[in-house]
């Protein structure tokens, strides 16, 4: 089995995550009494008995799911004792998947995730736009809306999720347009607004260029160093490549829509055969699982896909959909 382990971003966080992975495995405690330390508050308090409301802020979220993600990370590589083929990460996932590559520190990491929380907070308080999902529209048809709407206000795709799922964002009133327009053509429109755990502002799109500069002073501090392994950046497309400029890529994904379903094509392409979400909850798992042109996944928060990953390292995973082991 060629599998790539996949990052979540902001969104699914939820109270009392990693609480497991704390008491029983000295390596996660370890992360997150440094991500405290680093943070200076007790982010781990936060995350095992506070309240969802003030953990799904950005600026507790973003460092709450980086934290949680590289603790999971590196409890699965105690497990198997294996290392994967490539890594990518949606959005803020991407920074975690840096992290677990080597690229930057854990510590300098959770820091700027905690920055970047802050300055994306702002674009909520400044009202900049607004943001949704659309389901199940062809990608043809929805850029032809997007088009139409475009007239007076902005609207663009801000995130390519699967097949049936693409987040757009922009100012309210071509939003508005965007989904009258959605469901005359058989789609559906979910407003961010009623999705609890999403911030409801245009990020991944040009309304955030003015957030940019103060993004890119914070990236200054940081000293990135080359990937250990190949991790595929969502923001250009690839595999980054040691003349690629790690910051440059983290400050322009502010403004670029997450080619989240692109990219898992082409590393299924590259000779992935098996994604695991690596991240809290199943819902990257859930979105690999939308798109029949990528292979099997499984979410290690999860805890029956978790000791089918166990078993497979063990000596075979074993596959429940024809009840078989998968030959290794």
């Amino acid at each position: 089995m060629t599998f790539a382990l996949l990052f979540p971003g902001q969104g699914c966080q939820y109270i009392g995550m990693c609480k497991q992975l704390i008491e029983q495995y000295p390596v996660a405690a370890a992360i997150f009494e440094e991500a405290n330390m680093t943070l200076g508050f007790d982010l781990r308090a936060l995350i095992l008995t506070g309240n969802l409301k003030t953990l799904t802020l950005s600026e507790n979220a973003q460092p709450a799911m980086v934290t949680a993600s590289y603790a999971l990370f590196q409890v699965f590589c105690q497990q198997t004792e294996t290392m994967p083929a490539c890594i990518a990460g949606h959005s803020l996932g991407e920074l975690s998947a840096l992290i677990a590559a080597g690229a930057l520190p854990f510590a300098a990491g959770v820091l700027f995730a905690r920055k970047r929380g802050q300055i994306m907070h702002r674009a909520l308080q400044e009202k900049k736009g607004r943001a949704g999902i659309v389901v199940d529209l062809a990608y043809e048809v929805l850029t032809q809306l997007i088009a139409a709407s475009n007239v007076d206000d902005y609207v663009a795709i801000a995130g390519y999720n699967s097949p049936q799922q693409v987040v757009v964002a922009g100012h309210p009133r071509a939003l508005a347009s965007l989904s009258d327009a959605v469901e005359q053509h058989g789609g559906d429109f979910i407003p961010f607004r009623m999705i609890p755990m999403k911030a409801d502002a245009p990020y991944h799109t040009t309304l955030m260029t003015f957030l940019q500069p103060e993004l890119e002073a914070a990236l200054q501090d940081i000293c990135f160093e080359q990937p250990t392994m190949d991790v595929w950046s969502t923001v250009i497309g690839r595999i980054i490549q040691p003349t690629d400029s790690i910051g440059d890529i983290l400050r322009d994904q502010l403004i670029l829509p997450v080619a989240w379903t692109p990219v898992l094509e082409k590393m299924t392409c590259a000779g992935v055969d098996c994604f695991i979400d690596i991240g809290p909850q199943k819902i990257i798992r859930n979105l690999v699982r939308e798109n029949p042109n990528l292979p099997t996944s499984y979410a290690f928060d999860e805890p029956e896909d978790a000791q089918k990953i166990r078993d497979y390292f063990a000596g075979g995973l074993y596959d429940y959909s024809v009840k078989r082991y998968a030959n290794v």
